[in-house]
């Protein structure tokens, strides 16, 4: 019997069909679940994440609102929240565990993904064996504040960025609009970036095989992009008041942080004091704790930053 598996499925969950895909060479192989921000999707990227599949099952889900789940859920009305997601995210890795056989799997949260992943830790503490964050949340109106500083020291010889920063000015930022004009700067992709956005993996995305197990049986949505700054403009408010601390400071489980030193999206800064403040307050919080600092990477890191800290 064969040990690799490869899978796409609708799991019933919180009352909607939620697409989630399982793929590894060994299906014994610890379980890692990907969780990307709200509006995001990933399991449409499977083959980019194929070299994790050697040490890895992955687990992909597409969380309401968001890529294939939102396609099948076209009429989903129920309010988009952290809780609403964590609460999912734990029924998906309970199924996800029971299909395999295993009690537990670890989160790989990034980015956004990382605010409904410590809420998942809370929801469901016993379903998870680690927790890694890449491009860690941890208060967000902090973090943009820096990232502003950050972007302007970045661009400081580009004089019509400058000026079209200046123009936004400092955070916070009443609309999307500001965050968009952050966005061009903070998540601008280095020619590293660009240049596997241009290999192979990326055309299995862009063109995937007929029956590939990670497309989903449903039409499309029509414009993914503007289904994602929904489920992002639904879940903003929360996002914009989010303290990681309020959640308490012990997590009985290994943790680990990977962050781009250049990273003027989520700035590292605010993921060491966290670490200080937790230690500090609660010698209990976790067996273990690690940050990792990639040192020539942007917020889009978390490939390079994962395989080079973690998947020796």
């Amino acid at each position: 019997m064969s040990k690799t598996i490869d899978e796409g499925l609708f799991l019933e969950v919180g009352g909607l069909r939620q697409w989630v895909t399982i793929r590894g060479r060994d299906r014994t192989h610890p379980a890692l679940m990907i969780l990307a921000g709200a509006g995001a999707a990933f399991s449409a990227m499977a083959p980019v994440f194929a070299p994790w599949e050697e040490r890895f099952t992955l687990v992909q889900w597409d969380q309401p609102g968001s890529g294939a789940t939102q396609a099948a859920n076209p009429d989903d009305k129920a309010p988009l929240t952290y809780d609403r997601l964590a609460r999912d995210g734990v029924a998906v890795a309970e199924a996800v565990c029971a299909r395999l056989g295993m009690d537990r799997l670890a989160l790989f949260a990034i980015s956004g993904g990382s605010v409904t992943g410590l809420k998942m830790l809370r929801a469901g503490p016993d379903r998870f064996s680690a927790y890694v964050g890449n491009g860690q949340v941890t208060n967000w109106r902090r973090q943009e504040a820096l990232a502003y500083a950050i972007m302007l020291e970045q661009q400081a010889g580009d004089a019509a960025a400058t000026a079209e920063l200046k123009a936004i000015g400092p955070p916070p930022w009443a609309d999307v609009g500001a965050e968009l004009a952050k966005s061009k700067y903070a998540n601008a992709m280095t020619p590293a970036e660009q240049a596997a956005m241009a290999a192979a993996p990326m055309a299995l995305v862009r063109e995937p095989p007929p029956g590939a197990s990670w497309v989903a049986p449903v039409p499309p949505v029509a414009d993914p992009y503007t289904a994602a700054y929904a489920a992002y403009q639904a879940i903003r408010p929360e996002l914009l008041a989010f303290d990681a601390e309020t959640l308490g400071l012990a997590f009985d489980l290994p943790m680990i942080f990977l962050q781009g030193a250049r990273d003027a999206h989520t700035p590292a800064g605010r993921s060491r004091p966290l670490r200080r403040s937790w230690r500090r307050r609660s010698c209990a919080m976790s067996p273990s704790m690690r940050v990792g600092t990639c040192r020539r990477s942007w917020w889009r890191g978390w490939a390079r930053c994962w395989t080079s800290t973690c998947g020796r």
